[in-house]
């Protein structure tokens, strides 16, 4: 039996579809690729950084395992396979259109029958890669706290600085059906929450005439013991009855992320987003005055071609007027083969520019998260806990668990906790209320009221 390690660079969709690509090889995963006869690296290619990130990791790995085979995958495989073939410390390439799996590969590498080191696949999105396509799952470790289910690839948006629609292929999801019973099948089994990934998770199930706010329909009808957390969902799709059908979810936790990049109109017409600010305010508030625990977050790019002091500025302010919970911020990096390369090399904003308004808004977004997390001093909360200490709750505040028991050294339980701040402490500290145990598979505790106990200040 040979020994496989696994890597991933890039979106949460990316690190699934890496710790998938060797569980039926027959082979031991390990965590070490030092250790490992084969590893395995999930490239990303979003951005030229993220190649450059890609060779790099290739690179580290070769020299700390010079006798390893090494497998790159992912996006930058299915961008420029001949440019990773070229590079000596790589051993074979299969992008996303590969789905015969990993001892399938070396196999054939042993027998001499790959022509050269790229494998052959199928173009992404084709019936050749979604034949039989199941939602897998992956699980955290250690303790296997959370389990992270694909149900969706693949994007038909036309996003002028992206180019994941040319890497990923056509739209595809996983039948509605299988996807809530395999939701079921991981909460019977004690997983306490199922995070649902997609690379356009906002148009589940529309390429087969269904749609997210149906999934979310049937789990309501029959809960699954473990509560369930939506990745990314583009606004432009999400709209009114699915931020209606999250918010109202007694299944679903009340986090939402909603990738904006610009609160400025001219911006998000060069960006071809589809998408203005009013009508993003106006879903961000429907989602708030709905939920008013919510975890609102964003995605914003600073420094998009040409954007002008007043068009930056309007994005600090639409930020400053919504009450996010977090702020993701990048600054602009051109992916050739976009629309918005071309902009760049036509009308660039200087890098000190693009840096300095992202260090804006990341204070900008630590002062909302602290807020946010401030709002909930004294409360009541869903928590499932992590390794060292720490615990999540539904809204996705990261706490840290005070005289737990057995919380600390299990991860991976589910029960109710009061939440404070301390005047010690740096941040929001969770006190276990109930025994972890016996709540584990539960129903959800998304609406738990708060027991009468005693203020945990005073203890």
């Amino acid at each position: 039996m040979f020994k496989y390690s696994v890597l991933a660079l890039g979106c949460k969709v990316s690190q699934i579809d890496a710790s998938l690509a060797g569980a039926s090889s027959g082979g031991e995963r390990v965590t070490d690729p030092a250790a490992a006869d084969v590893i395995v690296v999930q490239t990303c290619s979003v951005t030229e950084r993220a190649d450059r990130d890609d060779r790099k990791l290739i690179r580290r790995l070769r020299r700390e395992n010079p006798s390893a085979v090494i497998v790159a995958t992912g996006c930058l495989a299915e961008r420029d396979p001949q440019g990773l073939a070229r590079m000596p410390g790589v051993d074979l390439v299969a992008g996303h259109g590969f789905d015969k799996g990993l001892s399938w590969l070396l196999a054939e590498r042993s027998a001499g029958r790959l022509d050269g080191k790229i494998a052959p696949s199928s173009p992404p999105g084709s019936s050749a890669l979604t034949r039989n396509w199941a939602p897998d799952a992956v699980e955290n470790s250690p303790g296997h706290t959370r389990a992270f289910l694909k149900i969706q690839d693949g994007c038909e948006r036309r996003c002028s600085f992206c180019i994941v629609p040319r890497l990923r292929g056509s739209e595809r999801s996983v039948p509605v059906q299988e996807v809530a019973q395999r939701i079921r099948q991981l909460g019977d089994s004690g997983i306490p929450e199922v995070v649902l990934a997609g690379v356009h998770l906002a148009n589940f199930g529309k390429d087969a005439g269904s749609s997210l706010s149906s999934l979310i329909g049937l789990l309501e009808r029959n809960p699954p013991a473990c509560r369930v957390r939506l990745s990314s969902l583009e606004p432009m799709e999400a709209g009114e009855e699915v931020i209606d059908a999250i918010c109202g979810s007694r299944v679903i936790t009340p986090h939402l992320h909603l990738p904006l990049q610009s609160g400025s109109n001219a911006v998000l017409r060069r960006m071809r987003r589809g998408m203005t600010a009013e009508r993003y305010i106006a879903l961000a508030g429907r989602a708030l005055a709905s939920s008013p625990s919510l975890h609102l977050a964003t995605d914003l790019i600073t420094g998009f071609p040409g954007e002008t002091d007043d068009e930056f500025a309007e994005t600090l302010a639409l930020a400053e007027k919504i009450p996010f919970a977090s702020l993701h911020v990048f600054p602009f990096s051109p992916r050739s083969g976009t629309h918005a390369a071309s902009l760049a090399a036509a009308d660039p904003v200087p890098a000190h520019v693009i840096f300095g308004r992202a260090r804006r808004l990341r204070a900008l977004g630590e002062e909302k998260a602290l807020a946010f997390a401030r709002r909930f001093d004294g409360s009541c909360a869903d928590v499932v806990s992590l390794s060292g200490g720490r615990g999540l709750t539904a809204n996705y505040l990261d706490v840290r668990l005070r005289n737990p028991g057995d919380v600390t050294g299990e991860p991976g339980l589910r029960f109710a906790a009061r939440l404070a701040f301390l005047p010690d402490a740096p941040a929001l500290e969770a006190w276990p209320l109930i025994d972890c145990r016996e709540s584990v598979n539960t129903a959800p505790l998304a609406g738990v009221d708060s027991p009468e106990v005693e203020d945990v200040r005073t203890q």
